[in-house]
């Protein structure tokens, strides 16, 4: 893949592109389906022959076939039964089906040992609003009630792709904002909260589509016309902070007498770097007694200083409202200073 930023897609090859007949028989006609040569270059760069390629959200197999097309395995989870039996039949067509896992069902429903291991994942999300038309089911986002709740779909999704990719490995989602009549949703800046919140961002690509006239290159409108969207690329890795500028942060949380006790990698790299067995700690954690007060303040302090407060990757609005965070086990503070050096704090309240 070119190094520059953007993608230029400029035809969809008619051998790899959809069959008609089985376009027909989708309870949307197809009209989600994506473009092989789409994936193909994050294929190829992302991944190597023989590795597994996953997509959680299957839909016609699009990426399962870049994956075969390029001697990767492919493994793919899709909710719709329909396009289970869709994605087997387009990839016998091409006799690319050995080598593919197909399972029925959200990844994030599955039982523990039933996703296999992966080193890619690679995924066009399904977007909100489509007025789903097919088989009803809790797990179908397509069919999300709110923006919120396509949203937590979503995460949970995620969540459960980091189980079962490989430390190293990339997660790749397509995604675009969405015109819902005269609203637009930031659905790619939304999902991109989300998978900072579970992977280190490394990279963006902006897809952009062909006009399909003349007419349509020329129009004085300056209302998007959707030929675009961005392709999301995260890595699951340690983040790599600012050590000095963490020490100093226990030592200025100690000074302002805020009472935690410091445990993981971090305290045992005080300890001595040898204890780490070479591999810096990624934040630092510390333990606090559930106390709202105590956490309120200590919240307020952390803000004051430039930092960034989440909950699983929401941010926390202060003053702290603790029952709604009861469960969710740990706050996170972030700093990152004008030179990107990154201070991380995880702030244990529960077991």
């Amino acid at each position: 893949m070119a190094s520059h930023s953007w993608l230029m897609l400029e035809r969809e090859s008619p051998r790899h592109r959809l069959p008609d007949d089985l376009r027909a028989g989708d309870p949307m006609g197809g009209r989600d389906c994506g473009w092989v040569e789409q994936m193909l270059p994050f294929v190829r760069q992302f991944s190597r022959p023989g590795d597994t390629v996953f997509d959680p959200f299957a839909g016609f197999g699009t990426t399962l076939l870049a994956a075969r097309l390029e001697n990767r395995l492919a493994s793919g989870c899709e909710v719709d039964a329909g396009r289970i039996d869709l994605i087997r039949e387009r990839l016998t067509r091409h006799g690319l089906l050995s080598g593919t896992t197909l399972l029925h069902g959200s990844c994030d429903a599955l039982d523990d040992g039933a996703l296999p291991p992966f080193d890619l994942c690679l995924a066009n999300v399904p977007y909100f609003g489509c007025r789903w038309p097919g088989t009803p089911s809790t797990a179908q986002l397509y069919d999300s009630q709110s923006y919120a709740q396509h949203l937590e779909g979503l995460r949970h999704v995620f969540y459960r792709v980091r189980s079962g990719l490989r430390e190293g490995g990339a997660c790749i989602a397509m995604v675009q904002n969405i015109r819902l009549g005269d609203r637009v949703l930031p659905l790619a800046f939304d999902l991109a909260r989300i998978l900072g919140s579970l992977f280190v961002m490394e990279e963006e690509r902006v897809l952009v589509y062909p006009h399909e006239s003349e007419e349509e290159k020329d129009s004085a409108d300056a209302r998007t016309d959707r030929r675009h969207e961005y392709g999301l690329v995260f890595r699951k890795q340690r983040e790599r902070i600012d050590l000095k500028a963490t020490a100093a942060l226990l030592d200025a949380l100690r000074a302002q007498g805020h009472a935690f006790t410091l445990l993981g990698s971090f305290a045992r790299f005080l300890q001595g770097p040898q204890d780490t067995q070479g591999t810096p700690p990624a934040d630092a954690d510390i333990r606090v007694d559930p106390d709202p007060q105590r956490l309120n303040a200590l919240l307020h302090w952390l803000r004051d200083q430039g930092f960034a407060l989440t909950s699983w990757g929401d941010p926390v609005p202060l003053p702290l409202h603790f029952d709604s965070y009861r469960g969710r086990y740990y706050f996170r503070a972030d700093r990152i200073d004008s030179a990107g050096a990154l201070v991380r704090l995880d702030i244990c309240y529960e077991q």
